[in-house]
């Protein structure tokens, strides 16, 4: 078989480093099995500098800005990809449809980047190439070549145990409301022996749940409830929603320094997470669920 023949009937993918540090790339890598797409070759590596600027390198030359870089350094950096060759029988576009828009937001219910619970687009659960050209030159920045191919049953077992050898001792779970409440939560944590009595229980009658610290509009509600316990600029990171609203507003450097200093440190997942989103919109657990 020439190279030609072998990637009009097979489809390169990358599954990102945000589904590999939550531990559910194994799960989507099934899922692609029992929809027709089987994987017949794998690496999992992680995803240095220049080997994101040769897989991005037609965006970079055409329309990527600097800040691009820093996300996608920062996404990748989380942990190692696992980058496929999958059989797809010049079914390219079904795939693509499959995959799901690239903003989970606008994703249809059904698709894999809603179904696996992408963040945004820049934390969106995989990628696959639009075609057979893309496909041989992607695929080959990673190091997989059609010598690496073999008989997707047979391969099975071996690409599943790269998966399990790559899973997380204790993989992420938290989606974009669940990290900015816990997030919050800290910060009144970090702020409870500073808060009188009557804002304690206001805050735990108004909060006994401190998951809606993460629910659209609850920063205002908080800042409001806290008043000028929030000294100095720290008020505006707490009606921070970090959503593209506030890029203008709030830069993620500022924000993470000024939480430092009040006693709360983000770890890498809420750092992505949240930087991410402040440019690309998150999906928001709560919004879908009242659609």
């Amino acid at each position: 078989m020439t190279a030609e023949d072998f990637w009009s009937r097979h489809v390169f993918v990358l599954l990102s480093s945000d589904i590999v540090y939550r531990g559910r790339h194994g799960d989507l890598v099934r899922r692609l099995r029992d929809e027709g797409f089987p994987p017949v070759a794998a690496r999992a590596l992680q995803a240095d500098p220049e080997l994101i600027d040769d897989l991005y390198s037609d965006l970079i030359a055409g329309q990527w800005q600097t800040w691009r870089y820093r996300l996608v350094d920062a996404v990748l950096g989380l942990g190692p990809t696992v980058a496929l060759i999958c059989r797809c029988d010049g079914r390219h576009a079904e795939l693509a449809k499959l995959k799901g828009y690239q903003h989970p937001t606008d994703a249809d219910l059904g698709t894999l980047r809603r179904d696996f619970d992408a963040i945004n687009s820049a934390m969106s659960v995989m990628h696959s190439s639009d075609g057979p050209e893309d496909s041989e030159r992607e695929a080959a920045v990673f190091g997989l070549t059609p010598e690496h191919a073999g008989d997707p049953e047979q391969v099975a077992a071996e690409i599943d145990q790269l998966c399990r050898l790559n899973t997380p001792g204790n993989p992420e779970t938290r989606d974009f409301e669940q990290v900015l409440a816990s997030v919050r939560t800290r910060l009144v944590g970090a702020l409870w022996e500073e808060l009188p009595a009557a804002v304690r229980q206001r805050f735990t009658a108004e909060f006994a749940d401190t998951s809606q610290l993460g629910l659209p509009g609850s920063g205002d509600r908080l800042a409001a409830l806290l008043g000028d316990r929030l000294t100095g600029d720290l008020a505006d990171v707490v009606r921070c929603d970090f959503t593209p609203k506030w890029r203008d507003e709030l830069r993620m450097a500022w924000a993470e320094e000024r939480l430092r200093r009040a006693g709360v440190v983000l770890d890498e997942w809420e750092r992505v997470v949240l930087g991410s989103s402040l440019h690309f919109p998150p999906l928001r657990a709560s919004v879908e669920a009242a659609r």
